[in-house]
C-alpha cells in the first residue's frame, strides 16, 4: 500500500510538470512574444559608447530608453494574454483535482493548477487589478465548490 501511494505521488509529479510545460510550450507557439530586436538594435552600449563624446553618449542612452520602453508597452498584452491562459487553464485543473475520483488525478490537477495559476501570477503582475480581481473571483469559486466536496467526505 506504501509504495503505491509513493508510486502515485511520483508519477503526479512527473505529470505536473509535464503538464505545466505543455502549457508553456503550446502558449509560445500560439502567442508571438515581442522580440526586443524588433524595438531595439542589437547594438551593446556597453561597448558601442568607446571612443565616443558625451553628446553622443547621451544620444545613444536616449535612444536605448525609447526602445526599451517601447519594448515594455509591447509587453504588456502579451503578458496579459498570457495571465488569462495561464489562469484559466490552471483554474479549470484545479477544478478538476477537486472532482476527481483518483487520487493520480486529484495530485495532478491541483499541484499543475496551482502551478499555472501562481505563473500566470508572476508573469502579468505590472497589471494588478485584472490580477486581484480574477484571482479573488477564482478564490471565491474554488472556495465555495472546495467547500462543498470536502463537506460530502
Amino acid at each position: 500500500m506504501a509504495n503505491k501511494i509513493a508510486l502515485t505521488i511520483i508519477v503526479s509529479v512527473i505529470l505536473t510538470i509535464i503538464v505545466v510545460s505543455l502549457v508553456n510550450v503550446g502558449t509560445s507557439i500560439v502567442l508571438n512574444e515581442p522580440k526586443y530586436e524588433d524595438y531595439c538594435s542589437s547594438v551593446d552600449l556597453r561597448y558601442e559608447p568607446v571612443n565616443k563624446s558625451d553628446a553622443e553618449i547621451n544620444q545613444l542612452n536616449n535612444d536605448y530608453m525609447k526602445c526599451s520602453e517601447d519594448f515594455t508597452e509591447a509587453q504588456k498584452p502579451y503578458n496579459q494574454y498570457r495571465y488569462y491562459i495561464f489562469a484559466g487553464i490552471g483554474f479549470v485543473l484545479l477544478l478538476i483535482g477537486l472532482f476527481a475520483k483518483e487520487n493520480l488525478v486529484q495530485l495532478t490537477g491541483l499541484a499543475a493548477g496551482g502551478i499555472l495559476v501562481a505563473e500566470g501570477i508572476v508573469i502579468n503582475l505590472e497589471n494588478k487589478w485584472i490580477v486581484f480581481v480574477s484571482l479573488f473571483a477564482i478564490l471565491i469559486i474554488f472556495g465555495v465548490v472546495a467547500s462543498r466536496i470536502i463537506r460530502k467526505v
